[in-house]
C-alpha cells in the first residue's frame, strides 16, 4: 500500500512538473513573438524614415 501511495505522489509530481514546463514554454514563445513584432515595427519605421 505504501508503494501505491508513493507511486501516486510521484505521478502527480511529474504531471505538475510537466504542466509547469509547458506553461513556461508557451509564455516564452508568446513573449518572443511580442518582442519580434516590436523589433520588426522599429525596423520598418526606421526603413521608412530613411526612404524619405
Amino acid at each position: 500500500m505504501v508503494v501505491l501511495t508513493t507511486l501516486g505522489g510521484e505521478i502527480c509530481y511529474e504531471a505538475v512538473k510537466f504542466v509547469v514546463y509547458i506553461a513556461a514554454i508557451v509564455c516564452a514563445c508568446m513573449i518572443g513573438g511580442k518582442l519580434r513584432k516590436s523589433s520588426d515595427a522599429k525596423k520598418a519605421a526606421k526603413a521608412q524614415e530613411e526612404d524619405k
